[in-house]
């Protein structure tokens, strides 16, 4: 599976909408495959504060999709 241009910056602009310790949070573990552990100890907390930063984030980024999905079937974009 590839990722196009398009698909790439909506990703990006979805990130931009997170707050910066979620983003942050994220990209250590998903884009630099980082251990909570390690990002914990980087962030200066411990693994539970990342682990629910993480999951904040995610349902964050799912609520944002499932909100652009409703308007494109209702035709608002």
């Amino acid at each position: 599976m590839t990722i196009d241009d398009e698909e790439a910056a909506g990703a990006a602009t979805l990130m931009d909408t997170l707050p910066d310790r979620h983003r942050t949070v994220l990209r250590l573990r998903l884009a630099h495959r980082l251990p909570a552990v390690e990002v914990a100890r980087i962030l200066g907390t411990n693994v539970d504060a990342v682990l629910l930063l993480q999951h904040a984030a995610l349902n964050h980024l799912r609520r944002q999709l499932a909100e652009g999905e409703r308007a494109i079937a209702i035709g608002e974009v």
